[in-house]
Parts: structure tokens; C-alpha cells; sequence
């Protein structure tokens, strides 16, 4: 299995259900993918992103991951460098990859370069990006879906926190329709958290402290 989590708390979240008999599948930069049965789990230490898809998901928005059941957050981050940061865990649907050597694969990987010059995008250059997304949606129809669910992706994020990473790697194919959705856009900022849901956290650092 990836190294990509560990610690007490991951040790945790890899005990309880569903994970207990999952099957490690891949991992990104900040996801785990584990199956069981036939079915696909992602769990993250995003938690804004975990949020957004989650959200978007539930409104019917095709253009990203289809979350079947979002398990919220399971357990506190085991990163010291996350204090406010949790694993968040959902069932997702099983997507493929986008071979960036395809057509559509390179013109997307151009049209992202454009807009982003290959770097993430930070707090501080977001306004100029969102400009020039909504400048190319509204001139290349093809992409304009997933350019505007890009769009709200970035306003999703806290004004002065977070980055958006508008890359190849994180779009995926619905086998299904073949549409190109989104399945990681935005980064580094903690997610929403109700108030039973902190409790619980609490409860589990208490517990995994003894």
C-alpha cells in the first residue's frame, strides 16, 4: 500500500467500515483510492474539495465525480502541518483517465496551460484566472461545462486561502457518456464541518490519545 497517509488516525479510519477490507487501488497528491465489492472509495485530506464535489454532485452537476454516499469527515488529519484539516471519505463512481496523447487529451492539456501558465493557481492570481475562464467558456463551447464548473470550483474557495490546479491529471472520462468531469480541482484549504461533526472528531482524538 501507498505511504501517501499514515499515523494513528489513518490506522483508524483503515479499521472501520468500509474500509476495513478494502483493497488499495491508486492514490494522487492528497487521495487515497481503495475498492471493495465492486465499489470505489476516495478518501482525502482536502476536505474543501472533498466539499465542493460532494455538493455538486448532490445538485446534479454532471461535470464532476458522482458522489454515491459521502461518509464526511472520518477521522482528524495525522499531518501536524493540518491542525483544522480531517480525512474525508466518500463512495465515488469508477471514472478513467485522460490519455493526455489523445486529441481531446492534448487540447485540453494546451487549453489548461493557457490559462494557468502550468502552475497551481494561488489566492492572489484567482481573479485574473477566473477572467480568463470565463473570457475562453464563452468562445469555446465545446468546453465551456467544464470550464464553468471550474469557475465555481475557484469561488468555492475562502478569498485569501486555497489554490485551484486545473490539470490533466485531474480530469477523468465517465465511461458511460465519455464526458470529460472534474475529480480534484481545488487544493490546500479545510473543509466545512458542523457542529455534531466536530464533537465527533473530538470524541476520536480522545479516544486515539489514550
Amino acid at each position: 500500500m501507498s505511504n501517501l497517509f499514515s499515523g494513528p488516525y489513518f490506522d483508524h479510519v483503515m479499521a472501520q467500515e468500509p474500509l476495513r477490507s478494502a483493497e488499495y487501488f491508486t492514490h494522487g497528491s492528497s487521495a487515497m483510492l481503495f475498492r471493495r465489492d465492486g465499489q470505489l472509495y476516495r478518501l482525502t485530506t482536502d476536505g474543501r474539495g472533498h466539499c465542493f464535489l460532494s455538493e455538486q454532485s448532490a445538485k446534479g452537476n454532471p461535470h464532476v465525480v458522482r458522489v454515491i454516499q459521502d461518509f464526511g469527515p472520518v477521522a482528524p488529519a495525522d499531518d501536524a502541518y493540518l491542525d483544522d484539516e480531517f480525512y474525508w471519505l466518500a463512495q465515488v463512481e469508477w471514472l478513467q483517465p485522460v490519455d493526455p496523447t489523445s486529441t481531446e487529451g492534448a487540447r485540453l492539456t494546451e487549453l489548461f496551460t493557457q490559462l494557468t501558465d502550468g502552475e497551481l493557481v494561488e489566492h492572489e492570481h484567482r481573479a485574473q484566472f477566473l477572467e480568463r475562464c470565463s473570457q475562453v467558456a464563452r468562445n469555446q463551447s465545446e468546453f465551456a461545462p467544464l470550464l464553468n464548473t471550474l469557475i465555481q470550483a475557484a469561488q468555492y474557495l475562502p478569498e485569501n486561502d486555497g489554490a485551484v490546479d486545473c490539470n490533466i491529471t485531474n480530469v477523468m472520462r465517465r465511461p458511460s457518456t465519455g464526458m470529460i468531469i472534474w475529480s480534484d480541482p481545488i487544493h490546500f484549504t479545510p473543509g466545512y464541518i458542523t457542529e455534531a461533526q466536530q464533537i465527533q472528531m473530538n470524541v476520536l482524538r480522545q479516544q486515539v490519545a489514550q
